[in-house]
């Protein structure tokens, strides 16, 4: 793919003390190219997360320290790789749901880079959130174009999985929190009243009653949100009392737009109909899979209620059935990685109330399956939410990932060495932002925490797609 004659007049290139730096467009997606003077022939290319329709979109080329999407200590990764002399890539055309635009843009700038850069000795495609589920699945479409992928806390099996989760707990907080039992759970008509719906039901929950809370958690605990948001915290949140508030956070800011508002139905126009489905789930059984069953019970302990009663009132309510064009859809686009023809490096908070760990375990399962299991390393952070990870810890995983490129052969990714090489880093680098820490403190929200690389094995998702 070229860039039209349009795209070529707007063709940018600017030098910095470090890096000449290359902007413009290819068939209306931005993009943006850093290429160090001492560049190491290794090339980057870096996949956005996910932004609400209607945000700003520009082209990044590490992750993004903005406030409109999980925060990573950007300037810090930037001269880091910039010093070890990597180039740096990144093109960005759609907010919403990105990844087909994502699939197709990131091969066009690699083309541009070969035509006008050169040829890398390696290329990996990496990303964060969503872009860490593109990274993953351009790796597994083109292996003789990108050597590797490192994913950063994605819904590293699948967009379908990440979303039928999202729905399940959408469809307890429908059928437990919402009188009226009238939220829109499929081809969302009006999204900005079904959001708004959704928020206050949710929040007025976590002020309400101990009954009402206990199926605040019991509906959280359907999608796996764990609620746990600090990311400064040493452990996670056990109490039911303390974890509401974090589930009202978590739904309000990281899951009701895309399952209840406008970008949920940004997904539908995408795909052409509702992707999503609940027929045939039976929520007892799945209950039983829950990460936070535990959670769960001993908050129905403290209200002095049936749980079982409840789970039997989500399962009697009435379902979502999904559209299978609009499947179809998911599935080109992100639905179903697990191939691993080059080797990919996956990094997780064990604690993520945004993209649950349990994705990690999914996509191993169907590595076993379908893929090389010997190309899939994956590492996991003692870590609270999503993109709860330090520069240097990143800057680990790539190098975990390099070693086994150019090598054929892992390093010792035990805990115990991981945490070492980062801990090698200074102070710097190893900042992790804290979305808990409120507005009044805003400085507070970057600190530097020690390396928290932790030997770990996921629990099943409790329910994936195809298997």
């Amino acid at each position: 793919m070229t860039a039209t004659t349009t795209d070529l007049t707007s063709h940018a290139v600017s030098a910095t003390e470090t890096a000449r730096v290359h902007t413009g467009k290819i068939d209306g997606a931005e993009y943006r190219i850093e290429v160090p003077v001492r560049w190491n022939g290794v090339a980057l290319f870096y996949s956005h997360h996910y932004r609400m329709p209607g945000l700003p979109c520009p082209a990044l080329v590490v992750p993004s320290d903005d406030e409109f999407g999980p925060r990573v200590d950007a300037a810090a990764i930037r001269q880091i790789l910039l010093d070890r002399g990597y180039a740096l890539a990144g093109t960005a055309k759609t907010t919403g749901w990105m990844l087909e635009d994502t699939l197709r843009d990131q091969v066009a700038l690699h083309d541009w880079f070969l035509a006008n850069i050169g040829s890398p000795t390696h290329s990996y495609v990496w990303g964060l959130s969503p872009g860490g589920l593109a990274s993953i699945t351009l790796a597994q479409n083109h292996p003789r174009r990108f050597d590797g992928a490192l994913s950063l806390g994605a819904d590293a099996s699948g967009v379908i999985n990440q979303m039928n989760l999202r729905l399940d707990a959408a469809h307890a907080i429908n059928t437990l929190l919402v009188q009226e039992h009238d939220l829109d759970l499929g081809l969302i008509s009006d999204p900005n009243g079904n959001v708004d719906k959704a928020v206050k039901a949710v929040n007025a929950a976590a002020q309400a009653d101990a009954l009402t809370r206990a199926r605040l958690i019991l509906a959280c605990a359907l999608g796996n949100l764990v609620p746990s948001v600090d990311a400064h915290a040493p452990h996670g949140v056990t109490d039911p009392d303390a974890a509401v508030a974090h589930l009202a956070w978590i739904v309000t800011y990281s899951h009701a737009s895309v399952i209840f508002g406008p970008a949920r139905k940004n997904i539908e126009e995408r795909a052409g109909g509702n992707p999503l489905w609940n027929t045939g789930v039976d929520y007892v059984d799945l209950f039983t899979r829950s990460a936070m069953r535990e959670l769960a019970e001993r908050a129905y302990r403290q209200a002095g209620a049936s749980l079982i009663d409840d789970l039997n009132a989500v399962n009697a309510a009435p379902r979502v059935a999904a559209d299978q064009h609009a499947i179809e859809y998911f599935i080109r686009t992100g639905g179903c990685p697990g191939l691993t023809p080059v080797p990919v490096v996956t990094v997780h908070a064990i604690r993520d109330g945004a993209a649950p760990v349990e994705h990690e375990r999914a996509l191993a399962d169907r590595v076993a399956l379908l893929g090389d299991p010997g190309n899939l390393r994956q590492l996991y952070l003692d870590r609270n939410f999503t993109s709860s990870m330090s520069p240097a810890e990143i800057i680990t995983a790539l190098g975990v990932l390099e070693q086994r490129v150019e090598t054929g052969e892992w390093q010792d990714t035990g805990a115990a060495n991981l945490n070492r090489i980062a801990g090698a880093h200074p102070e710097a680098h190893r900042r992790v932002y804290n979305f808990w820490i409120p507005l009044e403190r805003e400085g507070e929200r970057y600190a530097p925490l020690p390396p928290a690389f932790v030997d770990y094995q996921p629990a099943p998702l409790p329910r994936t797609w195809p298997f």
